[in-house]
């Protein structure tokens, strides 16, 4: 995308999707315009009565005003002309904030509506989308860049404020004297000229402002989340250094850019006031009315902030456009991958949730799942045993719908996954993965998340069948204790438990397991497998496996290796061999 391009595509959505504030906008430029003129107006009979108190030869705005006057019985004094003087610029200051205010309103009604848009694209995209987007670039865009998007339709809405300002601060003057502002224009431009060369500089530093922020935010998200291994290795140090190292990066392309954004304006001012200058000085001889030309100077003196200002904001659209062409990447990168909906509410399955034929590949890798044949029957619980890398993770994420086979089909009873609504059908799922993603809320509201319908009598029978409710009972605040980011507030098993009740309060069709046990202490696994077992009899359950324990209650077996299905089997029919083989398996993924 061209950089012009991209400043008339950002001007056309403007246009387009906030209608009302520009309308708004233009109104009060109007407004302002009109006291504008009249404020500059307003120096003439100032001048003029300054100059002779008995205007005995007034100029023609002077007689105009003393007209006025004469129909409303004043009488034209000094206090009378300043007072309008004055006046007529206080109203023009106070339209001033209000067209500053309604600037503002189109800033942050644009960045609610992007915020809004974006996350609604993102969140209608796959799976992958997530995976494979690198997350500081993904946080830096939905923070700082899509602010900056603000900023910069912001600007353009200073921009048209100010192009309207400047139309209505040069009328004046060159209705008064065309010759001299006309001079002291064409002098102003030609002067001005070079600062031009600025715009592809501060293009390349918005761009590289864009890329710096975003290995930035990177950074910072890493070695965030991962405080403990970082304390644990004695390694703050190291990532400190990381990342003010990535910070100095981003900082000096920052500064760099600001200092051009503020030079322009800077170095202009004194550019304009010298065009100004040299023109009255050429325009000397002619005769000129004393009042009339104050107010030119008045105007052209006013003018030359507003084209300062112009400049400044072109620079800054050229600066902030990189940030808009980041953000409609993501956005494309999110539109191609789409997540297909089908047109069926999915409430139940009957007999089974079956994998026919399943190939998958990760992008870069072959070969993660191989001609993956599979049955999930209605009431049983199924386990998958397998080493790391073996395919595990991945069939949990087929099952979700969160990837789409390369090949094969997935079919619920006899129809095919793709015929229902994905969210319907997820909506009946209850997920535990290993490691459980509690949010920075009370246990209630955690809860609540998953079925916001759920009454109070049926949050604690579902702690009771989670083994929580006594643990619950236990705290302070009970269902109203704060669980901290991420739920560290909680022991590990205190967490697995309440993302289990989680799962279990939308009473799910099919509940997925996902290692749920396997960094928990004993008593904490006992517990889980506890509630485990309080479940089975009512509900299908997909576990990912990794105890013996765990085995022994499934209903059926899959052994995967290397993408494969090795050998399956109702596990309390497996053979001496293949049980022996099976428990060899399981040490080896302690």
């Amino acid at each position: 995308m061209s950089k012009k391009a991209g400043i008339k595509k950002i001007f056309r959505e403007f246009i387009r999707d906030y209608p009302l504030q520009f309308l708004l906008l233009f109104l009060l430029l109007v407004i302002e315009g009109i006291v504008a003129t009249i404020s500059v107006l307003a120096i003439i009979p100032l001048g003029d009565f300054i100059v002779d108190s008995n205007l005995t030869d007034p100029g023609k705005i002077t007689l105009f005003v003393i007209e006025i006057l004469g129909r409303l019985n004043i009488v034209p004094s000094f206090f009378i002309f300043a007072s309008f003087f004055v006046l007529t610029n206080f109203l023009k200051g106070i339209l001033d904030v209000g067209v500053r205010y309604a600037i503002l309103k189109i800033k942050y009604t644009v960045i609610r509506g992007l915020f809004s848009d974006s996350l609604k694209i993102f969140f209608n995209s796959r799976w992958a989308f997530f995976s494979n987007a690198q997350q500081g670039r993904l946080l830096n865009t939905l923070t700082k860049e899509l602010n900056n998007i603000g900023d910069t339709l912001g600007h353009i809405a200073t921009f048209l404020a100010q192009i309207v300002q400047l139309i209505i601060y040069l009328a004046l003057p060159l209705w008064l004297n065309f010759q001299l502002t006309l001079t002291a224009m064409g002098l102003t431009i030609i002067l001005g000229l070079p600062l031009l060369l600025f715009q592809n500089l501060s293009y390349k530093l918005g761009k590289r402002n864009t890329e710096t922020a975003a290995i930035s935010m990177g950074i910072l998200n890493e070695i965030l989340s991962a405080a403990k291994l970082i304390i644990g290795y004695g390694r703050q140090k190291n990532a400190l250094n990381r990342y003010l190292n990535a910070f100095d990066n981003h900082t000096d392309v920052t500064k760099k850019s600001q200092v051009v954004a503020t030079a322009v304006p800077k170095l202009f001012t004194p550019i304009g006031m010298m065009a100004v200058t040299i023109s009255i000085g050429l325009n000397l001889e002619g005769n000129f009315n004393i009042s009339e030309l104050a107010a030119i100077l008045w105007s052209l003196l006013g003018a030359i902030p507003l084209l300062a200002s112009v400049l400044a904001g072109n620079l800054s659209i050229m600066n902030f456009l990189p940030s808009y062409e980041g953000l409609i990447d993501l956005r494309n990168s999110a539109m191609q991958l789409q997540e297909k909906n089908g047109d069926r509410s999915f409430e139940m399955f009957n007999e089974k949730i079956e994998f026919s034929g399943i190939n998958f590949s990760y992008p870069g890798r072959k070969g993660t799942l191989k001609a993956i044949n599979l049955k999930l029957k209605k009431g049983q619980m199924v386990a998958l045993i397998g080493e790391s890398g073996s395919g595990k993770s991945t069939i949990v994420d087929l099952v979700l719908a969160l990837q789409l086979p390369d090949s094969g089909r997935i079919f619920v009873d006899d129809n095919h996954l793709d015929l229902f609504n994905l969210n319907s059908y997820r909506e009946r799922i209850g997920y535990v993965p290993q490691d459980p993603q509690l949010f920075d809320m009370t246990i209630r509201e955690n809860l609540l998340w998953s079925n916001a319908e759920a009454s109070e009598r049926l949050i604690w029978e579902t702690l009771e069948l989670a083994n929580a409710s006594s643990f619950v009972k236990g705290l302070p605040l009970g269902l109203d204790t704060m669980v901290g980011d991420r739920g560290l507030r909680l022991s590990g098993g205190q967490r697995q438990r309440i993302a289990l009740a989680r799962a279990l309060l939308r009473k799910p069709e099919l509940l997925i397991l996902d290692e749920a046990t396997s960094a928990l202490d004993s008593e904490s696994e006992f517990l889980i497998q506890g509630a485990i077992e309080n479940v089975a009899s009512y509900t299908t359950i997909l576990v990912v496996a990794h105890r013996l324990s765990t085995i022994a209650k499934a209903d059926y077996v899959y052994i995967l290796s290397d993408g494969s299905i090795v050998e399956e089997g109702e596990y309390s029919k497996l053979s001496n061999d293949q049980q022996s083989s099976l428990y060899s398996l399981l040490e080896r993924q302690k």
